[in-house]
């Protein structure tokens, strides 16, 4: 939306668990991916209708969102909560699980999201942080997240757009979020390093 026209941009997302296995090779698991779209004021319009026909005749789960922006939100609580933790820890999720201590870090980390979210207007609920969680404990032991694959490479991630995004929306509206700053500014160096590897 930032470079095309609003009119021509629907919203989306993808739920999928998936890695590079080898250039043109992607190797997803856990659950069948599903792709969910809508258009951006969730109107039932004959192009989201046109887009459903094209995922269904091709095979592809998908949905309609109800409410798209809650939908992505629903994502994101997921993955920014897991995916800096995971990636600090270093380990597969198999091995966090049952960790009280990490299990708290995440239900803090999610209720910040949860904070930053209601009053950006998204109805996001404790319910939603618990959803996420559990979902992580019932993954194959050996799930790691894309972000936190990237971070172990030395690979650029997606840090500025999940904990960094938090912590900055949290500092414009005034909303301490300790949790992803201190995630945030522990991975931070890491990120610069392999940004500029890149460059």
């Amino acid at each position: 939306r930032e470079v095309l026209p609003h009119h021509n941009v629907l919203a989306g997302l993808c739920k999928v668990v998936s890695k590079v296995e080898a250039p043109g090779v992607i190797n997803h698991f856990d659950f069948v991916p599903e792709i969910v779209f809508g258009e951006y004021d969730n109107a039932k319009t004959d192009r989201i209708l046109q887009v459903k026909k094209i995922f269904d005749d091709a095979g592809f789960k998908n949905r309609i969102a109800d409410d798209i922006h809650l939908d992505i939100w629903r994502k994101f609580i997921f993955i920014a909560t897991v995916s800096g933790i995971a990636a600090l820890t270093r380990v597969v999720f198999g091995e966090l699980k049952g960790d009280k201590a990490i299990r708290s870090l995440l239900e803090k980390n999610g209720k910040e999201i949860v904070q930053i979210a209601n009053t950006k207007g998204i109805a996001l609920t404790e319910k939603d942080i618990n959803v996420a969680l559990d979902w992580i404990e019932g993954c194959d032991y050996n799930t790691t997240a894309s972000m936190q694959r990237d971070i172990m490479e030395g690979k650029p991630s997606e840090l500025e757009n999940f904990n960094g995004y938090i912590v900055k929306q949290g500092k414009e509206l005034g909303i301490p979020t300790p949790v992803n700053e201190f995630v945030y500014n522990c991975l931070l160096p890491q990120e610069r390093i392999a940004r500029r590897a890149k460059a």
